[in-house]
């Protein structure tokens, strides 16, 4: 029967509504991160994810010869070798072998490729009835689902509503038991096996020098599926295809832990060709306890496309582990039905648009919050965040962004344009302040309450910088007296946190530096190119690297991570057309530091520069700051060893507040959500003081604070080490 799937403001509107949803994510997600966390020892993972990543770069260069070797090898082998170059072939391939067999049940192990290609349908339209047997595969199907995560397909579902489920469909009352449902799903699959036509797989690697598949599971239903029917079905996307045995070790070395955090999962299985036998005088017959016939469909379907598409030929590198998914805060909050299409998760939204077309790829790309998680634990190198932008760009670029998002975008892209929104802002936000919060926005339903918006100062950072005047350097051993640093402080800060950069300012003098003001350009287009405006952000760049480079300073210092990973990270990326602007910003982002990295590796500060009034704080990891500059350890170096402070940790290190910059203005629902999660764990902290080195978190997590009456301070790093200064 085939399944409708909702249009994706549906697929969202139910995933904000799924609180039970969100309880069996977070149950699995934890325990996925937890052990994937275990599986790795220290170093051990970056080593894997540039070599691993080397290796399937080399495969998919040779993409169309592989294709063509595995071909050739499995066929010697005695497998049948079909060429899709879309889901319409596959489909009609996989039917007419099924059509030929006189099948009239089929097997299927867990496969995405089927997935993309809506086998199921099609087979269910030729009469035939199609059984999943992977058990969170059958669940979904019996629910008239579809799989929301990539190898965990009813992750979204908790053990009470599977009884549920199990009473309703079935007729049989079962306890809320794991071990009792899977007994269940165990006794009514039995027969199906043995009673089936023909078997369905996928296949996680292909070998080329071989002919072989590699399937990949815990359950054993694949070995089922793939041997007592007698025939057997794999289709299997090109992009599986590895030269030879020793890649495919090398992707099983890894697989499993980065996905499961198993060593090696119960069944690692290899096929290749079709049972046989040579035991009655050498004569070689096929199909002795295993199928007479094996068929492997290879599939394109936009492959071989994105392999010329330089932006996005990386993405064939995945090996399907899914990591991405699990420390993603859009899946984790609003679940893969709507964070996806028929793939989920980050690397989802990627595949969905060249797969099933850019349309399906909208909506779900747009929940993306570049928090750079899924890219840290990718074991391919995939910069997943970058082909998720380069998506919204190219939307944008095609449809236009929407009223009034891309008007406001190129008015504050102009200089002029910035400085007068800014000045209207000052004066239009006084009917609706209330102790220093806006708490009400005109036809904004849902913006603020939950979260208040801080008003934009009274006078700006840039107003009142030349004003500062820095006291005595205090420390005589800091590597850094009498530099010159050009404090860049972001938007947020400039215009809504003055006293934050001026407490920045403050502790960047007392370490003996001489503190200018850094940031002349009114932006750096951050907000524009995580927006899609491709053309405002490069306007905007070069703005500010005219900007930055008529600035005579020896270093930089940011206590924006966000802005100084944009001028870093993003300006060579966004200017790549244009090579000389691409040099001249690589040559700006090198006198670029982070505030807290400058504290510790460049004045180099002693043990117990500041003294703080309090003894433990919360802290919560900026997202660009922990995934996208791997800054882990350093700002609790900075907290512990130079403040003297204990820090409570939360137990989501390194997860998302919820701002994402207009994230949390385009979908406050989700935005809400996020932000919730990351509350309750502060508050199971018991501290009563949260730092953080972002501004936009400050904004996030001081306005949920404020929402919800809760007595924390929330504080920049920079605003806690001011107070904290000796004399003070």
């Amino acid at each position: 029967m085939a399944v409708a799937r909702p249009p994706f403001k549906v697929r969202l509107k139910e995933g904000l509504a799924n609180d039970q949803m969100r309880e069996a994510l977070d149950r699995a997600f934890v325990s996925f991160r937890r052990r994937r966390e275990g599986a790795f020892a220290p170093g051990e993972f970056e080593e894997i994810q540039r070599a691993l990543g080397e290796r399937r770069a080399a495969g998919i260069a040779r993409l169309p010869e592989l294709v063509e070797k595995f071909r050739a090898a499995a066929e010697a082998a005695g497998a049948r070798v079909y060429l899709a170059a879309n889901a319409e072939e596959a489909r009609a391939a996989v039917g007419r072998i099924c059509q030929d067999h006189g099948a009239r049940l089929v097997v299927k192990s867990k496969s995405m490729a089927t997935e993309e290609i809506e086998l199921n349908p099609y087979l269910e339209g030729l009469g035939i009835r199609v059984v999943e047997t992977d058990l969170g595969e059958w669940i979904v199907q019996l629910a008239g689902e579809h799989p929301s995560h990539l190898i965990a397909p009813a992750v979204h579902w908790t053990r009470e509503r599977v009884a549920r489920l199990f009473a309703e469909k079935l007729g049989e009352e079962v306890p809320p038991d794991v071990a009792e449902l899977v007994k269940v799903a165990r006794r009514r699959l039995r027969q199906a096996f043995i009673d089936a036509e023909v078997g369905i797989t996928g296949a996680n690697i292909a070998i080329a020098e071989s002919g072989t598949i590699v399937v990949v599971t815990n359950e054993g239903n694949d070995r089922l599926v793939s041997t007592l029917p007698p025939v057997h079905i794999a289709v299997v996307g090109i992009d599986k295809i590895v030269p030879t045995l020793d890649d495919a070790l090398e992707i099983l070395k890894v697989l499993p832990r980065n996905a499961t955090g198993q060593k090696l999962t119960s069944y690692v299985s290899f096929i290749t060709g079709p049972s046989r036998t040579g035991d009655i005088e050498l004569t070689l017959t096929t199909g002795v306890h295993g199928p007479r016939e094996v068929h492997i469909v290879l599939l394109d379907n936009g492959r071989l496309a994105m392999r010329e598409d330089p932006d996005f030929r990386d993405a064939l590198r995945c090996i399907r582990c899914a990591a991405c998914a699990n420390v993603c805060p859009a899946q984790l909050n609003l679940g893969g039905h709507a964070f996806g299409y028929i793939y989920t998760g980050p690397i989802g939204v990627v595949l969905t648009a060249w797969h099933h077309g850019l349309p399906e790829a909208e909506g779900p790309q747009s929940l993306c919050l570049s928090c750079n998680a899924c890219e840290t634990v990718c074991p391919v190198g995939i910069p997943i965040p970058r082909q998720i932008l380069e998506l919204r760009t190219r939307l944008a670029e095609k449809k236009g962004l929407r009223f009034p998002k891309g008007f406001i975008l190129r008015w504050l892209a102009d200089p002029a344009g910035f400085e007068t929104a800014m000045g209207l802002g000052r004066v239009l936000q006084k009917p609706f302040l209330r102790d220093g919060y806006i708490w009400v926005v005109p036809f904004g339903e849902g913006l603020v309450g939950w979260r208040p918006l801080p008003k934009l100062a009274d006078r700006f950072l840039r107003e009142v910088f030349d004003r500062f005047e820095a006291g005595p350097p205090l420390y005589a051993e800091s590597r850094v007296a009498g530099l010159r640093v050009a404090y860049f402080p972001g938007c947020i800060t400039d215009r809504f946190y003055p006293e934050m950069g001026l407490a920045a300012a403050r502790v960047l003098a007392a370490a003996g530096a001489r503190v200018v003001f850094g940031q002349p350009a009114p932006c750096c287009g951050l907000v524009a190119w995580n927006s899609g405006d491709r053309a405002s952000a490069r306007r905007m760049a070069k703005a500010t690297i005219e900007a930055l480079e008529g600035v005579d300073a020896d270093y930089f210092v940011s206590t924006s991570t966000s802005c100084l990973g944009c001028v870093v990270q993003d300006y060579p990326y966004i200017l790549r057309d244009e090579p000389e602007w691409a040099e001249r910003a690589r040559r700006v982002g090198a006198k670029f530091v982070d505030f807290v990295s400058f504290l510790l590796k460049v004045a180099q500060l002693p043990p117990g520069s500041f003294r703080p009034r309090v003894t433990r704080v919360a802290y919560h990891d900026a997202c660009q700051t922990y995934n996208a500059l791997g800054l882990r350890q350093e700002p609790r170096e900075v907290l512990t060893r130079l403040a003297g402070v204990e820090v409570a940790e939360l137990r989501d290190r390194g997860m998302c507040c919820g701002f994402g910059g207009t994230f949390s203005l385009d979908y406050p629902g989700a935005s809400r959500l996020i932000l919730k999660r990351k509350l309750d764990q502060i508050a199971a902290t018991g501290a009563d003081t949260v730092v953080t080195d972002n501004p936009g978190c400050i904004l996030q997590i001081r306005g949920g604070a404020v929402a919800q009456g809760l007595p924390w301070r929330v504080l920049h790093i920079a605003e806690f080490l001011a107070e904290s200064l000796p004399g003070d």
